[in-house]
């Protein structure tokens, strides 16, 4: 009898865990659709690019056709405002608050859909690239330090490795519905999905740590609970008390220029990350993925839009992959062959390039264009996810905020920059040169990891900051 009873005791236990285990893991995916949804969100706005431009300079949407300067601003505007967004999000992420800021994120994706589909000028879609721009700062900021505050350990890998799948996803589904719907078609329906985000709102729960840091106690006791699926404090009180000892110790390290510029090592992380970001942007991965149908040539069995749609799907499987594998292998290794081989790819593609308009038909010529691009693009899917993690690793809590920042910044002004450059140097020298130019940078960008860069994987952040303080 007391062996059935201490059986049915256990048995009682292990159910109420189990209820309370899925309790957590619903509430945190209730407090985390926004997080997920505004990356779909990004990827609709930077899969919209490619068959629009080309729909936009080919034939008239109401009254509005679009000059090849024109299309340039639209492809780069969105990257002018990433730096405002980015900037926005250092200042008020721990004045507004994380939910506040993803908030605006999807109400910036909302308008941008809105002048789509009611403008009818090229101003009004200049002032929706630079929203969503603005959102998609702000989101990279902001969606990262959420999501990682509001998930559970054991469950925090699969929500980021949902969320960056999400984004490739939503750039997979674009580039499709652009190429087969009208431009007002799709202009409704992404209004439509955007407007899901800003529904989800209503679940969102500010994390515990800013409303510790701004001393409110008893509602993020209240998130807290809610958010591990309990009801009695006394199951979580331990944990909360140290999340509430870590916040009052961080506080006493204020992010600023001085914080960054007073340490040898936050210095040299800052730098390591500005420079990492600024050289893979310069790789062409946003110009070539906005004019991808302008530069595909028509093949005998797909058109230049269905080659588009191909990339995307092939990135969407290279990047859901690579979301499971990349944290086995060291991330300098993954960051150096990835770009060592995109080197050799835009190398290739230049020459074909430069063979087929200079010197003799290539056999095969769109094909072997298409193969180029679409390793490119694989590759970069391969590598985004190491150099997403070495950038949270490589920053101290301290200063986490401001040098996200920073590297935003110089990702979004080389994006732009080569974005706005990139029909300009076609126009006066070829395709080739983009392409040979972007794996200059490449080889570039693997030189200066090996020289500079610290591996960070099984590494503890004390142990990065003392190899930061080493490595000359």
């Amino acid at each position: 009898m007391l062996h059935t009873r201490e059986f049915s005791s256990f048995a009682v236990i292990f159910e109420n865990r189990k209820m309370v285990k899925s309790r957590e893991t619903l509430n945190q995916v209730l407090s985390l659709m926004t997080v997920l949804l505004n990356e779909l969100s990004l990827g609709l706005g930077s899969g919209w690019i490619a068959p629009t431009l080309k729909l936009l300079r080919t034939s008239a949407v109401g009254n509005l056709v679009l000059t090849m300067e024109e299309c340039s601003w639209i492809a780069s505007l969105d990257h002018f405002g990433k730096i405002f967004g980015a900037i926005l999000a250092a200042i008020f992420l721990d004045i507004t608050g994380r939910k506040n800021l993803l908030m605006y994120c999807a109400l910036l994706f909302f308008l941008q859909w809105v002048l789509i589909l009611f403008g009818n000028s090229a101003m009004v879609l200049y002032i929706a690239r630079i929203a969503f721009g603005v959102a998609f700062g702000i989101n990279d900021g902001t969606n990262s330090v959420y999501l990682g505050e509001n998930s559970s350990p054991l469950i925090r890998g699969i929500f980021g490795a949902v969320a960056i799948s999400l984004n490739f996803l939503g750039l997979m589904a674009e580039i499709a519905l652009g190429t087969y719907a009208s431009y007002r078609t799709t202009a409704a329906v992404n209004t439509a999905i955007t407007f899901l985000c800003v529904l989800s709102v209503f679940w969102m729960k500010e994390p515990v740590q800013y409303l510790i840091m701004r001393g409110k106690y008893q509602k993020a006791e209240k998130n807290f609970l809610w958010l591990r699926g309990v009801t009695d404090v006394s199951q979580v009180k331990s944990e909360f008390e140290k999340i509430t000892q870590n916040v009052h110790s961080e506080n006493t390290k204020k992010s600023s220029i001085r914080t960054v510029l007073t340490s040898r090592a936050n210095y040299k992380s800052v730098t390591i990350m500005f420079v990492i970001y600024a050289l893979a942007a310069s790789t062409g991965y946003y110009p070539i993925i906005s004019f991808a149908s302008l530069f595909f040539t028509e093949t005998n069995m797909l058109t230049a839009d269905e080659l588009t749609i191909l990339i995307g799907v092939f990135q969407f499987v290279i990047i859901s992959s690579t979301s499971i594998i990349v944290d086995r292998f060291p991330r300098r290794t993954i960051i150096m062959v990835s770009f060592s081989c995109i080197a050799l790819v835009h190398a290739g593609t230049a020459l074909i390039y430069y063979v087929h308009h200079n010197i003799v038909p290539v056999p095969y010529f769109p094909w072997l264009i298409f193969i180029g691009v679409s390793l490119f693009v694989g590759l970069h899917a391969f590598v985004y996810p190491a150099i997403f993690l070495i950038r949270s690793e490589l920053f101290p809590l301290s200063i986490k905020a401001i040098g996200g920042c920073i590297s935003v910044v110089g990702y979004a002004a080389l994006s732009f920059l080569t974005t706005k450059m990139f029909l300009y140097i076609y126009q006066f020298y070829g395709f080739y040169l983009n392409f040979l130019i972007f794996s200059a940078i490449s080889l570039l960008l693997v030189l200066y990891v090996y020289w500079v860069l610290p591996e960070t994987r099984n590494k503890s952040l004390v142990e990065i900051q003392e190899d930061l303080e080493r490595k000359k």
